[in-house]
């Protein structure tokens, strides 16, 4: 029985594509590189801040410690400034949310964002829905790792054959395997095509919010 749902933030609860791509090409051309594509961008995601800004520099040729040092500081403080720029709601998030929170069902958020751009982001569009949110620490390995999945059941006191975790990436398929949790979903809507997330191994995928309740419920 599910009792607890983990979800990732980016790409799963909002679409923040556009707000990753306009940081990252800013803080590129702040140091005089010229910005990769969106959909680059959307292939880099997934990994946290450290993986997107050295894989964005690499398709530049660029590997310089220094350069990466500064686009990485330089994107940060401008995404800490304002996470929820040119950020939206996918459809159907809101109802989901109320509908679990009605049938006792706790929710968390498990994200490589960054902590405060996720806290930031999570208290802007949903106040105080979620039990648990969490973003990138240094204190805990990102996802895949499901140390994060752990503490957060742990906090809540529910195993992980109590739980649901919904994402809509490989690293996220990864990480509620690694996790061993009763319900793996993968939704389609994110950054992540069907065709990926089935080669990424994900046994549920999905393509609406109620397909979710219905695994969950």
């Amino acid at each position: 029985m599910i009792r607890c749902c983990i979800f990732d933030l980016d790409g799963t609860l909002l679409n923040t594509l556009d707000t990753i791509n306009y940081y990252l090409g800013a803080a590129l051309k702040k140091n005089g590189i010229s910005p990769i594509t969106r959909e680059a961008c959307q292939k880099y995601v997934g990994n946290g801040a450290r993986r997107l800004i050295s894989r964005a520099l690499s398709e530049c040729g660029i590997e310089d410690e220094n350069i990466f040092r500064k686009v990485f500081c330089d994107y940060n403080a401008a995404y800490d400034e304002n996470p929820f720029y040119l950020t939206e709601k996918y459809a159907g998030i809101d109802e989901l949310i109320d509908t679990l929170r009605e049938r006792g069902i706790a929710l968390a958020v498990f994200s490589n964002k960054p902590d405060f751009a996720t806290r930031s982001a999570i208290s802007r569009f949903f106040g105080d829905k979620f039990s648990i949110v969490r973003g990138a620490t240094d204190t805990m390995p990102l996802k895949p790792s499901p140390d994060g999945v752990y503490d957060i059941l742990s906090r809540l006191n529910f195993s992980p054959d109590e739980c649901a975790y919904i994402g809509d990436s490989e690293v996220d398929v990864m990480t509620g395997k690694a996790a061993g949790v009763l319900k793996n979903i993968a939704v389609s809507w994110g950054f992540r095509s069907r065709d990926e997330l089935g080669r990424a191994g994900a046994e549920i995928i999905v393509n609406s919010v109620g397909e979710i309740l219905s695994h969950v419920l």
